[in-house]
């Protein structure tokens, strides 16, 4: 079996290891699909906590042996961003290899069979979709209230996207109009342009004065809120959301949480909803075909990551086909 394995900063390679017989309770699959997350380049930039360590969090792929009778031989499954044992909390390609290979054994307890009408390609953005839902919920979003989202990521299009689902109304910021425009076609009505327009006034504008109840900040792509909070309504709500624990500091005038009584929550992963981001895309209250930047073979996967490496947050998905 051939894997990618980051055996120090900024160096992946190919590992090769041997056949190994599939345990009880286990299951090997042939990955097709891996995603390249946040954390996966913060771990080529040196920032994982060990090496040598597999990246991709989050892998879709197709059953090659499975003691579990309800697996069969290529069926379609997802392997799970999480593992949890003896009181821990694993996140792959972070505190353990994640799927960057050929094949991978991992427990029967990490593999979620998909559905038919979600393509291979969407089943890497199940997690981003399950964070998405933990947000919707920690906020508390209600109907008719406005949701600021700061920056147009994959993150909060999908985030944008729940909130319609759930009868709010999303407000996205970027400064790239191509991306605002993306966002138009995927149902968020209502975006600003700081190039072009002053944000303050504009949110004043389109909540009629009563400004936004929620705001989501992407901290793996846009962790700049500098000037933002005076959008939010007293007592208002702030997420900060991401996948990469090692992301860059927030910046951001902070005065406004004392004086309006705000809120702010932290959220770093998708645990408990993973279920709920399968349904989402397989039902398609989230379509996420529009939000891969590109799909690039594993034989170029070492000059992806060395490339991302060097360039600021991209916004949208980048999916290794394996």
């Amino acid at each position: 079996m051939k894997s990618l394995v980051l055996t120090e900063p900024g160096k992946l390679e190919t590992v090769v290891n041997e056949e190994k017989d599939v345990p009880h309770e286990q299951v090997k699959v042939r990955i097709a699909r891996a995603s390249v997350t946040s954390s996966d380049i913060s771990a080529y930039r040196g920032k994982s906590s060990f090496y040598p360590i597999m990246p991709s969090r989050i892998a879709m792929g197709l059953v090659s042996e499975s003691s579990d009778f309800t697996l069969k031989t290529g069926q379609r499954v997802m392997l799970s961003p999480y593992r949890k044992a003896a009181g821990t909390f694993q996140v792959s390609g972070v505190d353990k290899n994640g799927y960057l290979a050929d094949y991978v054994i991992c427990p029967l307890s990490e593999v979620y069979t998909i559905p038919e009408g979600i393509s291979d390609e969407a089943v890497v953005f199940i997690e981003d979709v399950a964070l998405a839902e933990k947000i919707i919920e920690k906020l508390d979003v209600g109907k008719t209230r406005y949701i600021l989202l700061n920056g147009c990521s994959a993150l909060n299009y999908i985030v944008g996207q729940l909130a319609i689902y759930y009868q709010a109304i999303p407000v996205i910021i970027d400064k790239n109009q191509e991306l605002l425009d993306l966002a138009q076609d995927l149902g968020i009505y209502y975006t600003v342009n700081p190039n072009e327009e002053n944000v303050y006034q504009k949110v004043k504008e389109i909540t009629s004065g009563k400004m936004c109840d929620y705001m989501v900040i992407d901290m793996d792509t846009f962790p700049n809120a500098d000037g933002l909070l005076t959008c939010l309504r007293e007592g208002g709500k702030m997420c900060l959301a991401g996948l990469d624990k090692k992301t860059e500091a927030l910046k951001a005038d902070l005065s406004p949480v004392f004086v309006k009584g705000l809120e702010i929550y932290g959220l770093n992963n998708g645990d408990g909803e993973i279920e709920t981001g399968i349904n989402m895309i397989a039902t398609e209250v989230v379509k996420v075909d529009k939000l891969i930047e590109r799909i690039a073979d594993i034989s170029v996967a070492a000059e992806i990551f060395g490339q991302m490496a060097k360039e600021p947050p991209h916004p949208l998905k980048t999916i290794i086909k394996c």
